[in-house]
């Protein structure tokens, strides 16, 4: 395992973990909505990985649920970005939701393997996502589900993983489309 391998390894498994753990012990909360297609809501706007997280208002709006505004996800120890990268993960946690968003600047398109190679099931291909996509779905039974989407652009990669939210992969893709 080479030294740029090891500092994802550290990464990743915690964007992951958190959002699955965050909600662990949660109720999710149900929509009542009958609408046959969904509205088009606002969504964030790229911006420099050493800006702030995007407000949980847009990334909720985005989602199709209300988040709190994120948390930063320090990155620290062994989780170091590689030389020349800049990046940022930002928790949005809910009482029943958890929103995790992670953009990486500078850094290879092929990274996203060290993403998904760390999703809890098997992932898919997705495209018309960045240049290259991926995503997974795995359901937690009692109706919730744990979803992820990471894709690149260029020498940018985005990763959201949501737990317990309403969102749609449509959703997720919008998303990560928004903030490429």
């Amino acid at each position: 395992m080479t030294g740029r391998t090891s500092r994802w390894m550290m990464l990743i498994p915690l964007a992951v973990a958190a959002a699955l753990a965050a909600c662990g012990s949660s109720s999710p909360t149900t929509s009542s909505s009958t609408a046959a297609t969904p509205t088009p809501v606002p969504t964030p706007t790229a911006a420099p990985a050493t800006a702030q997280c995007p407000s949980g208002s847009a990334v909720g709006s985005a989602l199709g649920t209300t988040l709190p505004d994120a948390v930063v996800i320090p990155n620290t120890g062994t989780s170091q970005l590689p030389s020349g990268a800049t990046g940022i993960s930002c928790n949005y946690h809910a009482a029943t939701y958890n929103v995790i968003i992670t953009v990486l600047q500078n850094v290879s398109a092929s990274d996203i393997s060290q993403f998904s190679q760390h999703f809890p099931v098997a992932f898919k291909a997705v495209s018309g996502v960045g240049d290259v996509a991926r995503s997974f779905f795995q359901s937690l039974g009692a109706g919730r589900n744990n979803e992820g989407l990471v894709a690149a652009k260029g020498s940018t990669v985005v990763a959201v993983v949501a737990t317990y939210t309403p969102a749609t992969l449509s959703q997720l893709e919008a998303l990560v489309n928004s903030l490429l």
